[in-house]
This record gives C-alpha cells, structure tokens and sequence, in this order.
C-alpha cells in the first residue's frame, strides 16, 4: 500500500512574529491591559516581546543611518530637558520603546511576505463586510453590533471616538469595522487596502466592496488617502482598467452624495471654518498651541508628555508633526522626522509607502499610539518585496497543494 504523508505547515518564529503583528494591528487594536489605574494597549507588550525574541533566535542587521539619526534625536531631547519646566519620564521611555524595531532589520522571505500581504487584505474585506452591515441593519433599524462587547469593559481601550452618530441627533452611528479604534481608522485601513489590490491584486470586485464600505464610513480620512494618491494609482493600470475604475467611482459617488446619508458627509466640507470642527480640532488648532508661549518654547519644547497635562483654550488631537514640536521642540522634530523618512522611504518608495506615511503623519495621533506604529512596522515588511511573476508562481502552487491534500483527507476518511 502506497505510503501517503500529509506535511503540516512549518511554524516559524517569522511566520508568529508576522502573525501576532497583523492579529493586533487589526482584530486585536481595541483590546488592552488594565494595569493601576491604566489601560497599556495589548499589542505593545506582545510585540515588544516577539521583537526581543527575534533578537536572540534570529541574525540580524542594524540599520546605521537610522542608529545615526535616532541617537542624535536623543541627544538633542535630553539636552533640552535642563531648559524645558516638565517632562514625562514614563513618555519618553515610552518613545523609546515604541521605536526600537524600526532600528532593525530581519530577513523575512518574499514568499512570506507576499503570503502576509494577502492574510492582510483577507482580514480587512471582512471587517469592510462587517462595517457595510453596521450600517445596513442600523439603516434597518436595527441597534449598533459590536463584536467585542462580550469582554469585560477594562479590556476595552478607551479614549476613543470608537463610534458616534453620523450627525447629531441621528439614531445610526458611524460604522468602525468591529475591531478598529474609530471610524476614521477604519476607513484609513479601507483605503490601505484598495491601494494594495490595485498595486498588486487588481480583483475588482475585492476594490468595489472595500470602496462602499468606505464610503458608509462616513469618514474622510480614508478618502483623503485615495484622492491623494489616486491619480499615481491609475497609472498603475492599463488605460481601460484606469477608464473603468473613473466611471465605477463617478456612479458610485453619484448615488451616494445624492442621498440622504451622502448630504452628511459632503455638508462636512467647509468644516475649516469652525475652530470646533474635526478638521481644525486635527490640523489647525495643534499648531495654534505650539506659538501660544514664548519664543523660547518654540525652539526648545515645552517637554514630552505636555500636550496632556496642558489645558488649552481650545481642544486639539496633536498628530507627529505638532505633538513633536510642542513637547520636544522644533529641532528634535525635524530630526525625528527624518528618522521616520528614512524608516518608510528608504528602501521602499511606492505608492503604498506614500499611504502608510500620510496615515501615520497627518491623519491619527500616532507618535505614541502602538497600533498605529505596529501597524505601519508591519506594513513596512510585507510590502517591501519584488513582486515577480517568479513569485506570483511559487506562492500559487501552494493554494493548489493545499486545495489537493483537502481532497486526500476527503477520500481517505
């Protein structure tokens, strides 16, 4: 009788680093550690564990410009502290922290990364199907789903707009995914992944799905991202996929903003001109506060942590740019925005690259925010490959070896 062996797939200390970093910077984004009086998002400490595990099993190589830039940034911040009233101990520990995998580099197999590529845009078309519903059942009249309102409220993250009503009064709330720390996040991930299928996959009914869900975000982040980038996006694609994807998104927009639901987000447009509005609230009133004090404090900062422990006449969500220079000043700023730079462009100029840095730069409050920065580490590595027809055909013959050894488990039970 013939021998017949299934092999069972290999588990690497890669293939689990890759997967805890996609589990949390996804499903796992809103679950945390209640620790005195605390919440320490869960990704932090399970990454920062499979980083330090990475280092002692696996060969690696220090990025030297980045040593260079990061060291002098901290030589610059430190230095400053004798100049600046207060500071956060437990912040700029924190920074340090967060930082530190971006210094390294592993060697991770373009196989496997293209195989993490595709894990990634398999989890956001769920949560895109999960946000269409969200919407559809509340349109219905249905109550607001959120999945994990089974576990207990202090594995929760707070802190977060998690979801709130379209507009004011409204009984439907804005759709975040299930999983994802807002809406605005949410629709960000959206546009990561139409931008990643038209770079790599081009499955358009994939694209039309994540577009709608997008779109019932109602949030403008996700947006914003996609026509930035949209017009180097179609000339990614042949002149009649590029003719194709114009009209689909023009009807598709056509029959939204003429809604009902599309009046909401389109009546957000000239929010610019209110000091309350989200738009100034991100990316005005931040800077307004940096040339509230004196001189002296532009240059030098006014210490890390201080965005929270100040009160200011007006509320502000401090993105990178205007929380590094109120609380390090202006040019532990600039160097530490060079160190990002380096980080995401140096050996990775794409269009995805461009999504990622204006994600994390503009559109979250991310200098501290772990799922932002974990997410933006992991993207870092699964998109920085050659994608080849030689690779197309070493990863398929595996889904092929894999849809064959079900029909041998099949025929032998």
């Amino acid at each position: 009788m013939r021998d017949i062996r299934i092999n069972k797939p290999k588990i690497t200390l890669e293939g689990l680093f890759l997967s805890l970093l996609l589990f949390f910077s996804t499903f796992g984004q809103r679950i945390v550690i209640p620790l005195g009086g605390q919440q320490i998002a869960l990704i932090f400490p399970v990454t920062l564990a499979a980083f330090i595990t990475m280092l002692f099993s696996k060969k690696f190589s220090v990025y030297t410009i980045r040593l260079w830039i990061f060291t002098l940034f901290w030589i610059l911040a430190l230095s400053f502290l004798l100049f600046q009233k207060a500071y956060s101990a437990t912040s700029l520990l924190f920074l340090l922290m967060l930082y530190l995998p971006f210094l390294f580099n592993f060697e991770f197999r373009d196989e496997l990364k293209l195989k993490y590529l595709k894990r990634f845009q398999n989890i956001v078309l769920f949560t895109a199907f999960f946000g269409i519903f969200q919407f559809a059942s509340q349109a219905a009249g249905m109550t607001f789903t959120d999945p994990l309102s089974v576990l207990p409220s202090n594995l929760i993250q707070l802190g977060y707009n998690t979801t709130y009503p379209i507009i004011y009064g409204s009984p439907i709330s804005k759709p975040n995914g299930g999983f994802y720390l807002e809406p605005s996040l949410f629709s960000q991930f959206l546009a990561v992944s139409i931008i990643i299928e038209i770079l790599f996959f081009k499955r358009w009914t994939r694209i039309f799905i994540l577009f709608v869900a997008i779109v019932t975000s109602f949030s403008g982040t996700g947006l914003t991202i996609i026509m930035i980038l949209g017009i180097p996006l179609l000339f990614k694609l042949k002149p009649k996929q590029a003719l194709a994807v114009i009209i689909a998104g023009a009807l598709v927009a056509i029959v939204f903003f003429n809604s009902e639901y599309g009046s909401v987000t389109s009546g957000r447009a000239d929010e610019y001109n209110s000091q309350n509005s989200s738009f100034s609230i991100r990316f005005i009133n931040p800077f307004k506060t940096i040339f509230l004090d004196d001189q002296k404090d532009v240059l030098i900062g006014h210490g890390p942590g201080q965005t929270e422990r100040t009160q200011f006449p007006f509320e502000a969500n401090f993105t990178v740019i205007p929380k590094l220079w109120y609380e390090y000043g202006f040019l532990p700023m600039v160097i530490f925005m060079l160190f990002l730079i380096h980080c995401i462009f140096s050996r990775n100029i794409t269009i995805l690259a461009a999504a990622i840095f204006i994600m994390y730069t503009f559109l979250s409050g991310s200098l501290l925010q772990p799922q932002t920065i974990y997410f933006t580490y992991f993207m870092l590595i699964i998109s920085n490959f050659t994608f080849t027809e030689e690779l197309a055909q070493k990863i398929q013959p595996v889904i092929k070896t894999k849809q064959k050894r079900r029909k041998t488990r099949f025929v032998l039970s």
